[in-house]
């Protein structure tokens, strides 16, 4: 039976920790600091995972990354990542949510080494005390998982133990997922204004909701007949936001210990939920705005009208703030509710139903995974020169891997926005991609500097002589001849290159042989460039031949966070045709910025586009020159 002294203890602990929400959740960083530096390649998808609670907040980030930011995301119970990894899991990241990392929500981080990148958003840290939650068990799984690369993302709000029902963390969880959303969005020069707001209007509005609460169930009424356990009870809304809202659902079942409530949308209705529930008593909270547009209105008088006044209770709940940032108000308006509710019935939430018996499944975790050995392995990552160790290496050659990739780059100015290592890394991404795509080829390093005079009026810029260049290529080739390599594959991403290579040609395959050496100066780079970006709907000149809007997503992309987007300016706009006689003899006198193109409306999503492009291209000429070699693993 309820003890009255615990449930008015419960009641307290919530009431206290319910005032405190608005404050907290406001602390929270707008950005996510420990994301900057240490994202790499940006994930082909987002899997969002979280337990009880948490499950909520990964439903939520999964369906607002998607709806808002054009980002790739799903959500994958916990329970379905217990054994193994998704296929593809290594280009995804997951992210966990869990406020106190409890052991059944470890099961999703078993196996954190399948994927490119890891986040968990909790509030614990190495620096939580152990009478705030963080026993040995827990302070072991943190420093694993800091050891195998998990970056933490702290909720800041404690673990809130004590009570059944969680209520700060059930908040902060959708602004942790807001934040890291907008830290993505952010460092891939994304659009963020869908996910601002004005950090006063959304705390005034969770201190408000408690108005609203009382507008739809006035203080002289009782909750408790509405709220009956033996009462079906529903949540309906429009636009598909329920999506958003799932663990509203959670907070009505353990705060008012009753059956968990279904979660409709308003076309879903009469598509099973009305015909099963017509002929029975029902209470519905319908989620509408507040500024009430014709649409909406039109939609909940549709509603109204299924329902039978008899048997049907249906209240409005009205939310001022637009989506995804309502759920915070609802999420206080279900907290006064639970509130006023538990002091009608003398709900327990410290000696709540069913507490002597969760503990079996409760406590149930994975073992803590071993931490030696390689850590994260990527399953492509021995194709990669030096990701290898040389017996791995020399599997490779044995296997057949008898083509050696060598890319160009180049350390040079790129304009005030991009840095001077963006050649280099394109390099390097179209090695990695390309051996990515072959079965028959490994990828060396990408040669950082080569020729790059037109741009030594630039500081920054690295130049090595057309002899220098050809002695290091010379002296690559016969260390790859030694090794057993029969084919090499040379391209340059840096265009400075192409008329170096096209002169010192004969001499490199002289000094490969018996090597086969193919020289890739003959694609049209600058033609599929322009290409690509008029198939996204801009004009071709924006490309620019030299930090335009092309290099410029490709560079978002690569390196999220890497570009100044306050020096985002046109720079000068040039024709066809006419660029080469402005590089030479020096770039400088014809483009103060040093930039030809517009780099003003880059996007990282539209950077991946490109480099497959570029690695389309390649590929082309890759089977062109060497059409005897079997590739039966395309990826």
């Amino acid at each position: 039976m309820p003890s009255p002294e615990t449930a008015a203890r419960g009641r307290a602990l919530l009431a206290e920790r319910i005032a405190s929400v608005p404050g907290t959740v406001a602390a929270l960083p707008d950005r996510f600091a420990a994301l900057e530096g240490v994202m790499g390649d940006p994930p082909r998808c987002l899997v969002t995972t979280g337990i009880g609670t948490s499950e909520g907040h990964a439903r939520h980030l999964a369906e607002v990354a998607g709806r808002y930011c054009g980002q790739p995301a799903r959500f994958a119970s916990t329970g379905s990542l217990m054994s193994h990894s998704p296929p593809g899991s290594g280009a995804d990241w997951l992210v966990v949510f869990s406020q106190g990392l409890s052991a059944n929500a470890r099961h999703a981080l078993a196996h954190v080494d399948d994927w490119s990148g890891v986040i968990l958003v909790t509030a614990l840290s190495r620096a939580t005390s152990a009478a705030e939650g963080l026993d040995d068990e827990k302070r072991a799984w943190l420093e694993n998982l800091e050891a195998r690369g998990v970056i933490r993302l702290d909720l800041g709000c404690g673990t809130e133990y004590g009570a059944l029902l969680r209520v700060i963390g059930a908040r902060a969880g959708y602004v942790a997922a807001w934040s890291l959303l907008r830290t993505l969005a952010a460092f891939r020069l994304e659009d963020t204004s869908p996910l601002e707001i004005d950090a006063a209007r959304l705390e005034r509005a969770q201190r408000d909701a408690p108005v609203e609460s009382h507008r739809a169930f006035p203080e002289s009424e009782r909750l408790a007949p509405f709220f009956d356990a033996g009462r079906s009870l529903l949540l309906v809304a429009e636009g598909g936001v329920l999506e958003m809202a799932d663990q509203l659902t959670l907070k009505l079942a353990e705060g008012m210990l009753r059956p968990q409530p279904r979660a409709v949308d308003v076309l879903q209705f009469a598509h099973g939920p009305l015909q099963s529930l017509a002929l029975r008593p029902m209470s519905i909270l319908y989620l509408a705005p507040r500024e009430a547009n014709a649409d909406s209105e039109a939609w909940l008088e549709r509603f109204t009208s299924t329902l039978d006044p008899d048997l049907h209770d249906l209240r409005v709940l009205r939310a001022s703030l637009p989506w995804p940032f309502a759920v915070l108000e609802y999420e206080a308006l279900f907290d006064d509710l639970v509130l006023r509710l538990l002091a009608e019935t003398e709900g327990d939430l410290i000696d709540w139903p069913g507490v002597d018996r969760e503990i079996a499944l409760y406590s149930a975790g994975p073992a803590l995974p071993e931490t030696s050995g390689s850590s994260r392995p990527d399953a492509q990552g021995t194709r990669h020169w030096e990701e290898a160790v040389w017996p791995e290496l020399a599997t490779l050659i044995e296997g057949g891997r008898r083509t050696a990739l060598i890319g160009l780059g180049s350390i040079e100015q790129h304009g005030p926005h991009l840095p001077l290592g963006t050649d280099r890394w394109i390099a390097d991404a179209l090695l990695r991609g390309l051996a990515n795509r072959l079965e028959s080829a490994v990828a060396l390093p990408a040669v950082a500097m080569s020729c790059a005079g037109e741009h030594l009026d630039f500081p920054g810029t690295l130049h090595l002589a057309a002899s220098t260049l050809e002695a290091i290529l010379g002296d690559l080739l016969r260390s790859v001849a030694q090794h057993g390599f029969e084919r090499v594959f040379l391209f340059t991403a840096h265009g400075g290159n192409v008329d170096a290579l096209d002169e010192m040609g004969e001499r490199l395959c002289e000094i490969a042989s018996p090597l086969t050496l193919r020289i890739e100066t003959d694609l049209r780079v600058g033609a599929m460039q322009s290409s690509a970006v008029e198939a996204e709907s801009l004009s071709a000149l924006c490309a620019g031949p030299h930090a335009g809007e092309y290099e410029t997503s490709l560079v978002a992309m690569l390196r999220p966070g890497a570009i100044r987007a306050d020096a985002l300016v046109p720079g000068r706009i040039v024709e066809p045709g006419q660029a080469q006689a402005l590089f030479y003899p020096s770039l400088r006198p014809n483009t103060v910025s040093g930039v030809l193109g517009d780099p003003s409306s880059a996007s990282a999503s539209r950077g991946g586009r490109y480099l497959r492009a570029w690695l389309d291209l390649l590929e082309g000429a890759y089977r062109t020159a060497f059409p005897d070699v079997s590739e039966k693993n395309r990826q």
